[in-house]
């Protein structure tokens, strides 16, 4: 009796041994292996566009990180930029020599594009951006507005020296018309005597419900 007992143990852990293998050539077998490739194809390329939409939906621009300290902020000349105005004299405007030259003022932004995500059609959102001269000579900002006349912006200086920043705070009304219902992106404009930029667009974004 127990040497029966063992020849069937034996007997039901081959059948066991086998069985993956016998099912997966049924598999084949009954599909095909030109179907079974597409298969496999097919998963492979699932999981690669899988991670391609996960990639892209996650991804931010790189924005350069601006080190300064409250003694670097200007407080000079302050500036409220509204829409489709904002004129700024510049009695330092650069020339076509200026242009060429290696102590030009170079513009740094801490970001260019800011979401508020979902909010309600009765806030008022503020949001503050850094403005700041990396270049060589005094930065100046001839121009600034708006896109619509629901933004609004304050700027801390005109005129922005080597090394030092300009805080600009923005501000978005939702309640400035109906915008119930929809994804809203407004931007402030900014022109300079930076050579290389010149004009600088930063963006803000909101769903509104």
């Amino acid at each position: 009796m127990e040497g029966l007992n063992k020849m069937n143990k034996k007997n039901i852990f081959s059948a066991f041994e086998n069985l993956p293998g016998t099912i997966f050539a049924r598999i084949i077998k009954g599909f095909g292996k030109k179907t079974w490739d597409c298969a496999i194809l097919g998963t492979i390329l699932f999981f690669v566009v899988a991670l391609l939409i996960f990639g892209i939906s996650t991804w931010k621009p790189h924005q350069p990180m601006i080190q300064y300290t409250p003694a670097d902020v200007v407080y000079e000349n302050p500036i409220h930029v509204v829409h489709d105005v904002g004129f700024v004299s510049n009695p330092n405007k650069l020339d076509s020599d200026s242009l060429r030259s290696t102590e030009s003022p170079e513009i740094v932004l801490s970001e260019v594009y800011y979401d508020f995500g979902v909010i309600n059609s009765t806030r008022t959102l503020t949001h503050i951006f850094i403005i700041a001269n990396s270049g060589k000579s005094s930065l100046v900002i001839q121009r600034a507005y708006t896109t619509c006349g629901c933004t609004v912006a304050d700027i801390t200086a005109t005129e922005i020296p080597p090394g030092k920043v300009v805080l600009m705070t923005v501000q978005f009304d939702t309640s400035y018309h109906d915008m119930r219902g929809t994804t809203v992106r407004r931007g402030v404009v900014i022109e300079t005597n930076d050579p290389l930029h010149p004009t600088q667009e930063i963006w803000i974004q909101a769903s509104i419900r």
